[in-house]
């Protein structure tokens, strides 16, 4: 049996980087956190649930990484980077949804128990 892809609401997910808003196009949004210091979270902001979401040119920013855990508490969310060392999970059930043929690619994923554990392993995932 198939699992269905988790469905978070879309308004909790943008609630958590709302401060951060300088623009929005019909599936992304642009999130600065200093002067300069920005990128693009590919989101349809007009759909009702999300599954997941990919981050372009993610700027290097402590404020970024919260929202970032932040989000990943609101479900099974797994944190990788095509380039990174690994998968970051913050929920150990996380690892149980998800297929096998992605812990065969990614590796087994690191748990993030606490925001600082995350921002660890996500400022040193390289």
């Amino acid at each position: 049996m198939k699992e269905e892809a988790q469905q978070i609401p879309t308004a909790r997910i943008l609630s958590i980087f709302e401060d951060f808003v300088t623009g929005r196009g019909e599936n992304y949004i642009r999130v600065e956190f200093e002067e300069g210091n920005s990128c693009d979270i590919f989101i349809d902001p007009n759909e009702p649930f999300e599954s997941g979401f990919m981050i372009s040119r993610p700027c290097y920013s402590k404020q970024l990484g919260r929202c970032i855990y932040q989000v990943m508490l609101l479900g099974n969310f797994v944190f990788y980077e095509p380039d990174g060392k690994g998968a970051i999970i913050v929920n150990p059930a996380t690892e149980y949804h998800l297929p096998a043929d992605m812990i065969e690619a990614l590796g087994k994923p690191v748990l993030a128990e606490t925001e600082d554990d995350f921002l660890e392993l996500y400022f040193n995932n390289r």
